[in-house]
C-alpha cells in the first residue's frame, strides 16, 4: 500500500489534482530552488489558472524522431506561449521579484510567436494568412448550407412523415443521414448506412449524395492544405526542439504552483516551508481526511514520540497526522494549520508501519512483516518512521525488549520516530531515555468516552474494560475479566502512571533550576565585566593625561630652543624653568585606581586576559595561577577576575583551533577519481589538525561514479566515524557529511 493510502490522504490528493491543467503526478521532482518564493508571490497575484492542455510528451518524442505536428499540437504550444506572456504582464518586479525574474529569463523563439498571430482561440487558423485555405473554407460553408437546406426540404415531404422516426439529421459513418422505419422505400430513395438496435435504418437520401461527395472532396482538400501548413510550421520549430521540451516542463511547474495556490484559496488552507533546523511544532493542525476534526497542537522536540493510552482515543490518527504534516509540507501542498506558530522539518524519507502486513499468499506473518519493515527502516537515512501498535503479532514482553533495541538503534542513526502502544512494558523501558517524549491519550471515566486530547510526559492507561462496556459487552463478563486481571495489576498500573507523572514534574523543575542557575551566572559575569570595563576606562583616562603632559613639555622645550636662539638666553632659560616647574606641580601625582575586584582565595577559578585557570597560591600582591592550558604563571592579583568554572563533561574531548589553511567544505566536482581522492585525503588531514568534527565533501550527482568511489574510500578511512548524504539545502545526494 502506498504511503498516501496509509496516511488516508488519497481523497485529498485526488481533490488537489482537479486543479491541475492537465493530468500529472501531484509531486514536484526535483523541487525548484525558488518554489517557496513563487508560491508566496502568486498568493498575492490575481491571475486566472492555466488553460486545459493535451499531454505533449508523446508529441515531443515523435517530433525528435522527425515527425510532424498536427494543428492541435501546434495550438497547445501557442497556448503555453500566450499564458507565459499573460503572467509576465501581470508580474511586478517590485512586488513579485522572484516570479518576474523567472518569467523574464524565458525568451520564446520568434517562429512560435509568429505562429500565435496566425491561430485563433481554438485549434484553427485565422483567415487572411492562407488564401487557398480561405477559399476552400468558404466553399465548404456554402455547400454545407445547401445540404442543410436540401435535407430540411426532404424532411418536410408529406409522404415521408409516416416513416420518419425523428426529424433529426444524424451524422453516421461520415455522412448526413435520416432515421427511418422499415418500408421507407415507397416514400424516399436512399442508401442504408447503418441499422439501429431498434430495427430502424439510417439512410443517406440519393438526392443529397452528390452534394455530400462535393463536401467530402472540399474537406479532403482542406485537410491537405492544413497538412502542408503544419509541415511548414513544424520545420520552422524543429531547430527549437530543446526549448519546446523545456517550456513544456516549465508549464507543468507553473501549473503545479498555481494549482497549489488555487487549491489553498478554495478551502482556506495554509503553506508551511520545511526547515532544516529540525524544529517540529504543530499548531491547530487538522488531518485532511477528517470531518469536523479536533485540531492538534503539539511540539515534537525529541527523537521518539511514544503515544500511549485509551483505545479509540485518536492515537493512530495522531500518528497519521504527524506523518501527513511532514509529507504535505515536503511537497509544498497546503493544509489546515496555524502557520505562524508552526514549524515542520524537511525529512527526506517517510515510512509508515501501520497496517497488518500478514499475507497468506506470500507466507508472511504479522511479526515477519514487521521485521521486514524494520529492516528497511534501518537501511534508510534521513527517516521519519511511524509505527502503530508496535507489539502487534508476537508476545508483548519479548517484543518490548526487541523493539527497544531497534528503536534506540534508529534514534542513534538520527531518525525521527512516532510509536503508538497499549503495553506499558515498552513504555517503561523507553521512558528513562531522555530522547523519548511521552504522550498519553485522555479518557473521561464518567462519560465513558475518550476525549481525543493528549497530555505530555505521561504513560496513559488503556481503559480496555471501560471501552468494552461502551461497545455493549455485559457488565458481568467485564467484572469476571477484572477479577482475573487482579487488584495488584491495577495498583501496579496506577503506580506506573503516577511515577511517570512525577518524573515529568521533576524534569520540569530541574529544567527551571538549570535555567535560573544559568541566568544567575550570566548576571555575575556581566557585573564582573562592567567592573573590568570601568577599570580599563580609568586607566585609559590616566594614560591620556600622561600623554597630554609629555606633549606639552616637548612643546615648551621646542619653544625654549627657538627663544634662546633669538633672545636673551639666560632670561629665557629662567622663564622656561619656571613654566616647567609649574607643569611639574600640575602633573597628576596620584594614579586613579580601579575599584577593588572581589576577594581572591586559594582554589578560586579566575580569568587572566583570554586565559582561564585556578589559583594555587597567593600573597598580598601576587598570585600563582595554574592555567587550563597547563602553564603556571605568577601575576599581580589586580589583573585577575573571578570566572564561572566550566561543567565537568562525562567524556573528555580534546579540541584544537582550526588553522588558517583548514576548511569545512571540499568541492571535487569535475575531478578525476584519483585526483578527487587525493584532494579528499589532504582535506581530511587538515580538518583533523584543525579540530573539526564534521565536514562536507561535494561530489555532485551525475552518473554516480565519483560518489560511489568516494563512499568506498570513506568506509576504509581510519579517521572517518560515519558519513551520509547531506541535507537537501547542502546538496542532498550530491554531497557527503563526514564525521571525523
Amino acid at each position: 500500500m502506498s504511503l498516501i493510502a496509509q496516511l488516508d490522504l488519497t481523497r485529498f490528493i485526488e481533490h488537489f489534482s482537479t486543479f491541475l491543467a492537465r493530468p500529472k503526478d501531484f509531486a514536484l521532482n526535483p523541487l525548484p530552488p525558488n518554489i517557496w518564493e513563487h508560491l508566496q508571490e502568486l498568493e498575492h497575484l490575481d491571475c486566472t489558472p492555466p488553460p486545459t492542455l493535451i499531454c505533449l510528451k508523446d508529441a515531443l518524442k515523435a517530433f525528435k524522431k522527425g515527425g510532424l505536428w498536427r494543428l492541435d499540437t501546434l495550438f497547445a504550444f501557442v497556448q503555453i506561449a500566450r499564458y507565459f506572456a499573460y503572467l509576465k504582464a501581470l508580474a511586478n518586479p517590485k512586488q513579485h521579484p522572484h516570479l518576474y525574474a523567472y518569467l523574464d529569463n524565458i525568451h520564446f523563439p520568434p517562429a512560435l510567436l509568429e505562429l500565435g498571430t496566425h491561430m485563433q482561440d481554438t485549434p484553427a487558423l485565422k483567415s487572411g494568412f492562407y488564401p487557398d485555405l480561405d477559399a476552400l473554407s468558404e466553399s465548404l460553408a456554402r455547400l454545407q448550407a445547401q445540404q442543410k437546406k436540401l435535407l430540411n426540404q426532404i424532411l418536410s415531404k408529406s409522404g415521408l412523415q409516416p416513416y420518419l422516426v425523428d426529424r433529426q439529421v444524424h451524422f453516421v459513418n461520415g455522412a448526413e443521414s435520416l432515421l427511418v422505419k422499415p418500408g421507407f422505400s415507397v416514400a424516399i430513395k436512399g442508401q442504408v448506412i447503418l441499422r439501429s438496435h431498434m430495427g430502424y435504418f439510417y439512410i443517406e437520401p440519393l438526392e443529397a449524395r452528390d452534394l455530400s461527395r462535393k463536401i467530402q472532396e472540399v474537406q479532403n482538400k482542406i485537410e491537405e492544405n492544413l497538412a502542408r501548413i503544419c509541415a511548414h510550421w513544424s520545420g520552422l520549430l524543429r531547430p527549437h526542439f530543446l526549448f519546446l521540451r523545456f517550456i513544456n516542463h516549465e508549464f507543468d511547474y507553473v501549473d503545479h504552483i498555481i494549482a497549489r495556490v488555487q487549491f489553498a484559496k478554495s478551502a482556506n488552507l495554509s503553506f508551511i516551508k520545511p526547515n532544516d533546523r529540525g524544529d517540529f511544532a504543530l499548531s491547530h493542525f487538522a488531518h485532511p481526511n477528517l470531518n469536523n476534526p479536533k485540531p492538534i497542537s503539539l511540539r515534537f522536540d525529541r527523537s521518539l514520540l511514544l503515544i500511549t493510552g485509551v483505545n479509540t482515543g485518536g492515537k493512530t490518527m495522531l500518528l497519521k497526522s504527524i506523518l501527513s504534516a511532514v509529507f504535505l509540507a515536503k511537497h509544498f501542498l497546503p493544509f489546515k494549520i496555524h502557520a505562524p506558530t508552526s514549524s515542520i522539518p524537511h525529512i527526506e524519507n517517510i515510512q509508515a508501519i501501520i497496517n497488518d502486513p500478514q499475507n497468506s499468499q506470500n507466507d508472511i506473518s504479522t511479526f515477519a512483516g514487521r521485521m521486514l519493515d524494520f529492516q528497511r527502516a534501518l537501511n534508510t537515512p534521513q527517516l521519519l518512521l511511524g509505527v502503530d501498535e508496535i507489539e502487534l503479532g508476537t508476545d508483548a514482553s519479548e517484543a518490548s525488549c526487541l523493539y527497544k533495541v531497534l528503536l534506540e538503534k534508529l534514534m542513534a542513526q538520527g531518525a525521527k520516530i512516532v510509536v503508538t502502544t497499549h503495553h506499558k512494558h515498552l513504555a517503561l523501558l523507553l521512558a528513562k531515555n531522555h530522547a523519548v517524549q511521552l504522550l498519553a491519550a485522555h479518557f473521561d471515566p464518567q462519560a465513558q468516552l475518550p476525549t481525543y486530547t493528549f497530555s505530555p510526559g505521561l504513560i496513559g492507561k488503556s481503559y480496555a474494560f471501560e471501552s468494552a462496556l461502551r461497545y455493549g459487552l455485559s457488565p458481568e463478563l467485564i467484572e469476571q475479566a477484572r477479577g482475573l486481571y487482579g487488584a495488584e495489576q491495577e495498583n501496579l498500573n496506577a503506580l506506573i502512571e503516577r511515577t511517570s507523572a512525577l518524573e515529568q514534574e521533576l524534569r520540569v523543575q530541574y529544567a527551571q533550576l538549570e535555567e535560573a542557575k544559568k541566568i544567575h551566572s550570566q548576571q555575575i559575569q556581566e557585573e564582573l565585566e562592567q567592573l573590568q570595563a570601568k577599570a580599563q576606562a580609568q586607566q585609559a583616562k590616566q594614560s591620556a593625561l600622561e600623554k597630554s603632559y609629555q606633549q606639552a613639555l616637548r612643546a615648551l622645550q621646542d619653544t625654549l630652543k627657538e627663544f634662546e636662539r633669538t633672545q636673551n638666553k639666560s632670561h629665557a632659560h629662567q622663564q622656561i624653568q619656571v613654566i616647567k616647574a609649574s607643569l611639574t606641580q600640575s602633573k597628576p601625582t596620584q594614579t586613579l585606581k580601579p575599584p577593588k575586584p572581589p576577594a581572591l582565595t586559594q582554589g578560586a577559578y579566575v580569568r587572566y586576559k583570554n586565559q582561564l585557570g585556578t589559583i594555587m597560591g597567593l600573597n598580598k600582591e601576587s598570585c600563582l595561577v595554574a592555567l587550563d592550558n597547563g602553564l603556571k604563571i605568577k601575576i599581580n592579583a589586580q589583573e585577575l577576575t573571578l570566572a564561572t568554572p566550566p561543567k565537568i563533561p562525562t567524556q573528555v574531548k580534546l579540541e584544537r583551533k582550526p588553522t588558517a589553511t583548514a576548511s569545512m567544505r571540499l568541492d571535487v566536482r569535475a575531478l578525476e577519481v584519483l585526483e578527487a581522492l587525493q584532494e579528499a585525503q589532504d582535506f581530511l588531514a587538515n580538518a583533523l589538525l584543525a579540530g573539526f568534527e564534521e565536514v562536507l565533501i561535494v561530489h555532485g550527482k551525475g552518473k554516480g561514479i565519483l560518489r560511489q568511489a568516494l563512499r568506498e574510500w570513506l568506509k576504509k578511512h581510519p579517521k572517518v566515524i560515519a558519513f551520509e548524504d547531506a541535507p537537501y539545502n547542502l546538496g542532498g545526494s550530491g554531497a557527503q557529511v563526514v564525521k571525523i
